[in-house]
């Protein structure tokens, strides 16, 4: 005889139910799209921000090249102003006139070279006088540097423009992205006028419904 089966008690506790849920399954087969659209969020929010802050950084640079500037020009002037206090005497104006044109030449001299803050001394005395002139009037003609208008620093600006690039590319692709859906937006499909064939009968009738209309 064969073994008896026995009925186990717990048969219908271990038993499975699969219920189905709609929305979960939605949200499933849309979440690929979610998180992808929220990556690109949060990578346009930090190319923001980059962007910025390189910008930042470049005002600062520029800010510090125009005090550094401004402070060179003052330092200039003032050693104009000292050069133009030791010229005691501008004398001895000479014109020789020549067949074709007429020659100035003005000495300039009495050029105390020695104070404070000045050129100074060399050990050399042989150099002679016309030297010492074309030393004041190099510094005399040092001609005003113009204020940096743009930063010096060609990193900061490759790494700025090419931020600015991705970022118009991603809104480029944000654009194109949005497409009118069928049977939406400004424009409207318009049915043409099918045209049928009409039977030999139906002809018929029409020319003579035609006819009588004329008599």
């Amino acid at each position: 005889m064969g073994r008896k089966k026995k009925k186990g008690s717990g048969s219908a506790a271990s038993r499975l139910v699969v219920t189905f849920d709609e929305e979960r399954r939605r949200e499933y087969l849309t979440g690929f799209h979610k998180r992808k659209v929220e990556r690109r969020k949060v990578a346009l929010e930090e190319i923001k921000r980059k962007l910025k802050e390189e910008q930042r950084k470049m005002k600062e640079e520029r800010h510090k090249e125009y005090l550094k500037m401004l402070r060179e020009r003052e330092e200039a002037l003032d050693e104009f102003d000292e050069l133009e206090h030791l010229v005691t005497s501008r004398t001895e104006s000479v014109n020789i006139d020549h067949p074709n044109h007429i020659v100035t030449v003005t000495t300039i001299s009495d050029l105390d070279l020695s104070g404070a803050r000045q050129l100074g001394l060399t050990t050399s005395e042989g150099k002679s006088d016309g030297s010492e002139e074309e030393k004041g009037e190099e510094v005399v003609n040092k001609p005003a540097t113009a204020m940096p208008k743009k930063s010096r620093n060609p990193f900061l600006s490759e790494k700025i423009s090419s931020l600015t690039a991705t970022l118009h590319m991603h809104s480029r692709k944000k654009k194109k992205g949005k497409r009118p859906q069928r049977g939406q937006g400004p424009f409207k499909k318009i049915q043409k006028p099918t045209m049928r064939r009409t039977t030999k009968t139906q002809r018929r009738r029409l020319t003579g419904k035609m006819g009588r209309d004329q008599d």
